[in-house]
């Protein structure tokens, strides 16, 4: 692909909703799953998940996927903070 199509092509995927974006993301990532792992990068996490998949340590390897996070809103908890908890029963 030429660098202008490849330039077209981000210029289109700009221009989609959030959901097409994902749907995007989601064939390009089984693309590159089924190229293999010479089309994966190798980040120390994926070379210990493979290992550890290798050795029967683990049954499958996770998949990554930050969109279920994003909504993520954290739970307001009354009373004292956890650390200090732990600190009074430490003495």
């Amino acid at each position: 692909m030429s660098s202008t199509s490849l330039e077209r092509v981000i210029e289109e995927v700009k221009t989609l909703t959030i959901e097409e974006q994902r749907n995007v993301k989601e064939l390009i990532n089984s693309l590159l799953e089924a190229r293999g792992d010479e089309a994966k990068e190798s980040s120390p996490q994926d070379l210990l998940q493979r290992r550890m998949l290798e050795r029967g340590a683990i049954s499958e390897i996770p998949r990554r996927d930050a969109s279920q996070y994003e909504d993520f809103e954290p739970v307001e908890v009354q009373g004292k903070p956890l650390s200090e908890i732990i600190i009074e029963e430490r003495r």
